[in-house]
């Protein structure tokens, strides 16, 4: 492991320790295991949900106690080939959606980062990205998600989205404060919601 993904490895786990302890009151972060696909979870079923992503210098940390969730941050980037990988992985409806945007790159991230959080959901690893289906224009998604509810958002250049194990629950938006360094509530981020599809949809 390079030492700038040690570094984000360790501020990975350092956040998610103090989410634990604000969020759950857990003085200690629990034990912890890897499933089959590689996706850490706490080694006690007990235990609140987590999952971790992040691209570059950007971090974000998902829990919940009402089951298993996933996420994915990506900062709004320029990647070689996007119309290519979007045509290797995206069903005919994201690609519709995708060349009918303003922002080709934007677009793509957004539904990029809705397809990580609901693969990193189920714990099974990129390779089931092709099981998945968004419906942009009907906020509609289907796949092997146990997820309830998809929600994704766009903030200080980066795109951002979760799967959530349940559909109504309030979306508590914690952040670093840059000057104390203290893990302090934020106010809501403005998310967009997509809900699962019957397989007829």
């Amino acid at each position: 492991m390079g030492a700038a993904r040690a570094e984000t490895f360790l501020a990975g786990r350092a956040l998610l320790a103090e989410l634990m302890f604000k969020v759950f009151n857990r003085a200690t972060l629990p034990e912890m295991t890897l499933l089959a696909g590689g996706k850490p979870v706490f080694t006690d079923a007990v235990q609140p949900f987590f999952n971790l992503s992040h691209s570059a210098d950007r971090l974000l940390v998902a829990v919940s106690d009402r089951g298993p969730v996933g996420c994915d941050i990506e900062i709004d980037r320029q990647r070689r080939s996007l119309l290519s990988i979007a045509r290797q992985y995206f069903s005919a409806k994201e690609n519709d959606w995708l060349n009918a945007q303003c922002s080709l790159q934007t677009a793509f991230w957004q539904l990029w980062c809705q397809r990580e959080a609901l693969v990193k959901q189920t714990g099974e690893g990129v390779l089931m990205m092709n099981a998945v289906a968004l419906n942009p224009d009907a906020k509609t998604f289907l796949s092997q998600s146990t997820a309830l509810r998809l929600c994704h958002t766009a903030t200080e250049g980066c795109l951002a989205a979760l799967a959530l194990p349940d559909a109504n629950d309030a979306i508590q938006h914690w952040g670093v404060n840059a000057q104390n360094n203290r893990l302090e509530m934020l106010p809501a981020l403005d998310w967009q919601r997509f809900y699962p599809a019957s397989e007829s949809a």
